[in-house]
């Protein structure tokens, strides 16, 4: 594939495309997140209401076995402070990939609680 050839043809979609399938750790990625311009122009925009969360395609194994790993490593932190007679800080869990099925099952699940409660003459808000 020649990208040069891409820009040429005027191919700006399947150029587009390419870029927002490079990795995060690249180094077009470092040059845009070392752009005054570009920083100036996030920290402008609204702080978004969702979490971070990696994307599915870079979360494989590896990542996943090291999730895994940190969990444990701070389960072994609150159990050691706790045997020591501390109160230990409750542990964020580093965040997984969330997907378009964990959402729509979400929303079923939270469909069924509702309909649920209802039964009993609660509404949606009391959940």
């Amino acid at each position: 594939m020649d990208l040069a050839e891409w820009y040429a043809a005027g191919r700006w979609v399947a150029l587009l495309d390419y870029i927002d399938m490079l990795p995060s750790a690249c180094r077009l990625n470092e040059a845009i997140a070392n752009d005054k311009e570009y920083a100036a122009h996030l920290a402008s925009l609204p702080k978004s209401e969702s979490e971070w969360a990696p994307r599915v395609s870079e979360f494989g194994l590896t990542e996943h076995l090291l999730r895994d790993l940190l969990h444990e490593v701070r389960n072994l932190k609150q159990v050691t402070v706790a045997a020591a007679g501390g109160r230990p800080s409750e542990e964020k869990p580093f965040p997984a990939p969330r997907t378009e099925i964990e959402r729509a099952i979400e929303d079923a699940d939270r469909q069924w609680a509702e309909s649920f409660v209802g039964q009993f003459g609660f509404s949606a808000e009391d959940i």
